[in-house]
């Protein structure tokens, strides 16, 4: 289990814009920020210096935009973004300043990104649906329609097991969903919104560390929550946040990234390998 009051911050800094999105791929950090052009900013994780951009053309700012990677589709490896105004998902081979960026697939408003542990891409979507696409194909692999009132889902990642944990918030509740292939809930954590333990109040973006704890950026409470793997409340990382709206957990080196969604936004990493 992770317990919060181990681990150590190991390195923070901020920049001008908002945080809608974060990933690590081959050794480089990439920041996708509110930004009409150069939206994604490229840093080096051995020393999280700035090394480029990359823009993003046609790209409209959305806070609910995301940015994941991809090992699987093609030699060079690829990242893609979540266009939720555009209604797409870009496709983005990073060559420095040379990157490719061409649209993948047409998605009504899709939200959050992460990759499956088949090595698909899912994407969460408005009203309620969870979807599963072939990276190399763009193909629909399977798709979710979300039950029992889970509606707006902001994020979804899967678990080794087959279900999907997913972030759902209206304007009236805010919980972390466990979900089978059918839709329905298995267990939820949260539900309407509030300030307590058992509480969430926007929660915005997930990371799986192994396939137990899950990790959750409770945005207007300013904090980042931990849940064991039944979704029942372990911790919460004492921090002085300002809306942390997107995590990045890289199973290799165990650091976690957490972003936030304010002017001169953060991102602060933290070690967790206690």
């Amino acid at each position: 289990m992770l317990c919060f009051v181990t681990v150590a911050k190991v390195h923070s800094f901020d920049d001008p814009d908002p945080v809608h999105g974060l990933a690590i791929l081959d050794k480089k950090l990439y920041v996708l920020r509110k930004r009409p052009s150069d939206q994604i900013y490229v840093y080096d994780t051995k020393d999280y210096k700035l090394q480029h951009h990359i823009t993003v053309p046609g790209l409209q700012p959305f806070k609910y935009n995301d940015l994941t990677e991809c090992h699987e589709c093609c030699k060079d490896n690829c990242l893609f973004l979540s266009d939720f105004g555009g209604g797409c998902i870009h496709k983005i081979e990073p060559k420095g300043a040379e990157s490719k960026v061409s649209k993948f697939a047409d998605v009504h408003q899709p939200t959050g990104l992460s990759m499956t542990p088949e090595g698909h891409l899912l994407v969460a979507s408005n009203p309620n649906k969870l979807t599963e696409y072939n990276v190399k194909t763009g193909e629909k692999v399977c798709e979710v329609e979300l039950q029992l009132g889970i509606r707006w889902p902001l994020h979804a990642v899967k678990r080794e097991d087959g279900q999907y944990v997913v972030s759902q918030t209206d304007e009236t509740m805010s919980r972390v969903c466990r979900v089978g292939a059918d839709g329905f809930f298995r267990h939820c954590f949260g539900g309407t919104k509030g300030t307590g333990e058992d509480q969430l109040n926007y929660a915005c973006h997930l990371a799986l560390r192994g396939n137990d704890d899950v990790i959750v950026a409770d945005n207007d409470n300013n904090r980042v929550v931990q849940l064991n793997g039944s979704l029942e409340y372990q911790d919460t990382l004492v921090e002085k946040f300002r809306e942390p709206h997107r995590l990045w957990y890289d199973s290799h080196s165990r650091l976690l990234y957490v972003g936030e969604s304010t002017d001169n936004g953060s991102i602060t990493v933290y070690d967790i390998k206690k």
